[in-house]
């Protein structure tokens, strides 16, 4: 592998990592605050996904408009999850909350094959081809660029919501002690079903950046849910910081293996790094983490 193809996988690998950085993020948000860990996370992304098409093909929608219309709906079908499946998981043991979820993401690939077949599905954009040259021959995507800038704005401003505000400082005290919380005041169940929402809805941002290069299967749910569920477990448990980070990492990871091996040798990499992770750092990256 030369140094500008190791240059050009780098890039290409960075910004793809941010986009698993934001889906993970929802994820690592879900467990902080509730200790669920939701197996069914991808394939919600995937009925954005889906939605994202529908919209294109019914209505003429650019990803980027109908991500203005999935936002809402996705955050009302997460209220929707919480009330009827993910609040009587509350406090039930990983195996309970495994099986459930896992039950979910087969009925939404199951109900997504049933109405759109298997076929690889996408979105036509007119700037889809569109590059932009970064010097020594690397050149990248521009809707993968615009992908990672929106995906790291929302992290960002996610990051800003829970550090500066009354409600952010009422959920990170819920996901430190909902004991301690509710006794002072906090509406815990509440503030449990706006978290769980507010992460199903940031789902819409990462699948209305992703149609404008990427594809949707009905198994594109299972690829997302096992890399966030990689990516929290590398960056921690609950910490969301470690969960960006991971994110980078695995998509850095990803793309460099690819590019210096067979692209069917580059999910081992990801896998020996997360073992590495899990044999010498089981708080996660920074140590802040549960215990995987």
């Amino acid at each position: 592998m030369t140094l500008d193809l190791a240059l050009q996988a780098a890039v290409s690998g960075l910004l793809m990592g941010g986009i698993y950085a934001l889906v993970a993020l929802a994820l690592a948000l879900v467990f902080g605050v509730m200790r669920v860990l939701n197996f069914a996370h991808g394939d919600l992304l995937l009925v954005a996904m889906y939605g994202t098409v529908v919209l294109n093909q019914a209505l003429g929608l650019h990803p980027y408009a109908s991500t203005l219309l999935l936002v809402p709906l996705m955050g009302v079908l997460g209220w929707g999850l919480f009330a009827a499946l993910i609040r009587p998981l509350l406090g039930s043991s990983a195996l309970m909350q495994a099986q459930l979820t896992i039950g979910v993401s087969f009925m939404i690939q199951s109900a997504a094959l049933m109405i759109f077949g298997a076929d690889l599905m996408n979105v036509r954009t007119s700037f889809e081809s569109s590059t932009l040259p970064l010097g020594r021959g690397i050149v990248v995507g521009v809707p993968l660029l615009v992908a990672f800038a929106v995906s790291v704005l929302a992290c960002a401003a996610v990051a800003w919501f829970l550090a500066r505000t009354e409600t952010g400082v009422r959920i990170r005290a819920t996901a430190q002690d909902p004991v301690m919380a509710r006794l002072c005041g906090v509406a815990v169940p509440r503030l449990q079903k706006m978290v769980f929402a507010a992460s199903i809805a940031l789902l819409a941002l990462a699948a209305g950046s992703l149609m404008t290069f990427f594809h949707v299967t009905p198994t594109t749910g299972v690829q997302f849910s096992i890399l966030s569920l990689l990516i929290v477990v590398l960056g921690g448990l609950g910490d969301l910081k470690g969960a960006f980070v991971g994110g980078l990492m695995i998509g850095l990871a990803e793309s460099l293996a690819g590019a210096a091996f067979d692209s069917a040798l580059a999910p081992a990499v990801i896998y020996i790094l997360f073992a590495l992770t899990l044999l010498f750092r089981p708080r996660g990256l920074f140590g802040r983490g549960s215990i995987a």
